[in-house]
């Protein structure tokens, strides 16, 4: 061996340092591996293939993807062994059995560091595996004996662990399986799994999947099934399976058995909560339908009648008072509509009911119409209501009446939390990379970013005390929102306590026309 100070230098002409790495793991005698942060591999050595029993890396590939493919014989130590290099990035010495694809089992020894990038994040996973023969020291200091791996799963109260030997047999059962299936284990030592617990009609179907594990190595799949007790009872429960051998070279078969009763019990009640919600929720729709229509009607002829007698169509009404009382009237009716039209609307996006008809808006005019429904409420309280509306700005394809009623319960809010002498700004852009982004900007009372979430939500207040200085039922942002998801778009808030608050309504390039 040349000393370190005999090493020399070679020119990038006369070696390539990929190329003698791909050498020297490619003819490393140990079996090399890599995987993704997932477990799956991404690389091998073909001394990591012959392991298995195969005789290239491709051939290796092949044989994962199969669905026969079983390469561990305890798939929860594999996930262990992750679990503990992301916590501790390397480990030697572990020892475990392996599969190869003749069926057999191969003891091995690992040693595995996990790779992570710059920022510390892990990237992958790689080790190196060899052989254990059935003499070595290191085998036998590091397996658990079989009386000990008995004495523990005895002591486990909740998993049930039975052994069958190739001809399905028991030759363990532990005292969680005595407690589970009724049989103890002086009555299971030498009786077959299908007499013991497998129902009538799965017999034939365990005996065939038991051979063919053993004579085509087909592992049965872990999963949920239904076995049954000493008294005939089933029981469902979730079962695992694993094969191995003996000193005399026979297989035997452990089966890992979880009881799912209470675990069922709690699914039934959830499904029985969930329909009776959603039966809930179809009569809380057909109520407010119901409701609104029948409140509807009388507030319609109050309205209509109030807009007579306020527009004086047939004569004076007589005293001055009464003028005051029919503004006032008209006002609460037109209030008291806007709810329950609202709680409508809600009501009908919640159960996926409301009736989209998308037309080519001119967002101009919809804008126009909009603002001057809210200025004389501006005009009055000296609010300054400014817009930026570009000229040139494409329709939208949109429900032209849910565009309208957002912009207003945008502006409403707008002007409605902010202080007399503000500003309340609209400002529209439209770009073919970002879209159309509407921007309403008060310099209101402003919110913090509990107080966005809670103004967010259906029927809350962000003031619910009885004194609370501004009125409403809290279904304005949630219905905007509401609207501009189910049409398309979004709504964002932004808001700072005491200086105000910026409604982003955004809606995609590819509605314009």
């Amino acid at each position: 061996m040349l000393a370190i100070n005999e090493i020399k230098s070679l020119r990038p002409s006369k070696i390539s340092e990929v190329g003698s790495c791909e050498s020297l793991v490619n003819n490393c005698p140990f079996g090399m591996y890599r995987t993704d942060f997932e477990g799956y591999f991404s690389a091998v050595n073909p001394a990591y293939a012959r392991l298995f029993g195969l005789n290239t890396v491709e051939e290796f590939f092949e044989y994962t993807r199969s669905p026969n493919c079983q390469l561990y014989t305890d798939l929860d130590l594999r996930r262990d062994i992750y679990d503990r290099l992301k916590k501790q990035n390397q480990l030697s010495q572990i020892v475990y059995q392996i599969f190869k694809v003749d069926g057999t089992t191969q003891w091995v020894k690992e040693h595995c560091v996990a790779v992570r990038d710059r920022y510390g994040s892990i990237i992958a996973f790689e080790g190196y595996v060899e052989p254990l023969e059935k003499h070595d020291n290191s085998v036998e200091t590091s397996l658990l004996p079989e009386a000990r791996f008995r004495a523990i799963f005895d002591q486990i109260e909740n998993i049930a662990v039975q052994g069958y030997d190739q001809n399905r047999q028991v030759i363990y059962w532990n005292n969680a399986s005595a407690k589970l299936y009724g049989y103890s284990q002086t009555e299971t030592l030498g009786q077959k799994l299908e007499d013991l617990i497998i129902p009538e009609d799965m017999r034939d179907h365990v005996i065939t999947v038991h051979r063919q594990w053993l004579e085509q190595n087909q592992p049965i799949p872990s999963g949920e099934t239904i076995l049954k007790n000493k008294n005939g009872h089933k029981i469902p429960v979730y079962s695992s399976h694993i094969m191995l051998l003996n000193s005399y070279n026979e297989h035997e078969m452990y089966c890992i058995d979880v009881e799912l009763t209470e675990i069922k019990k709690v699914e039934r009640a959830l499904r029985l909560a969930k329909d009776h919600a959603e039966r809930a929720s179809m009569a809380k729709t057909a109520f407010l339908s119901a409701m609104t229509h029948e409140l509807r009607t009388p507030l319609n002829a109050i309205i209509g009648f109030s807009e007579v007698m306020e527009q004086k169509i047939f004569g004076d009404l007589g005293h001055p008072r009464y003028q005051e009382y029919v503004s006032d009237i008209h006002h609460s009716g037109s209030h008291l509509l806007g709810i329950i039209n609202d709680i409508l609307d809600l009501s009908m996006i919640e159960a996926g009911e409301l009736n989209l008809v998308k037309t080519n808006v001119c967002l101009r005019t919809a804008i126009a119409h909009t603002i001057q429904i809210v200025q004389r409420k501006a005009i009055n309280t000296g609010i300054s209501l400014q817009t930026n509306v570009p000229k040139d700005l494409p329709r939208i394809h949109i429900d032209e009446r849910s565009l309208k009623q957002i912009l207003l319960n945008l502006l409403s809010n707008a002007l409605k939390f902010t202080d007399d002498q503000g500003v309340v700004t609209m400002t529209v852009n439209y770009s073919e990379q970002d879209g159309f982004q509407i921007q309403i900007e008060d310099t209101g009372i402003g919110m913090s970013k509990t107080e966005i979430k809670l103004a967010l939500r259906p029927f809350t207040q962000v003031d619910n005390s009885i004194e609370r200085k501004y009125e409403g039922t809290g279904l304005g942002l949630p219905l905007s929102r509401s609207l501009a998801v189910i049409n398309g778009g979004s709504l964002k808030l932004t808001s700072t306590k005491g200086t105000g608050t910026i409604a982003l309504l955004h809606f995609p390039a590819d509605m314009a026309i």
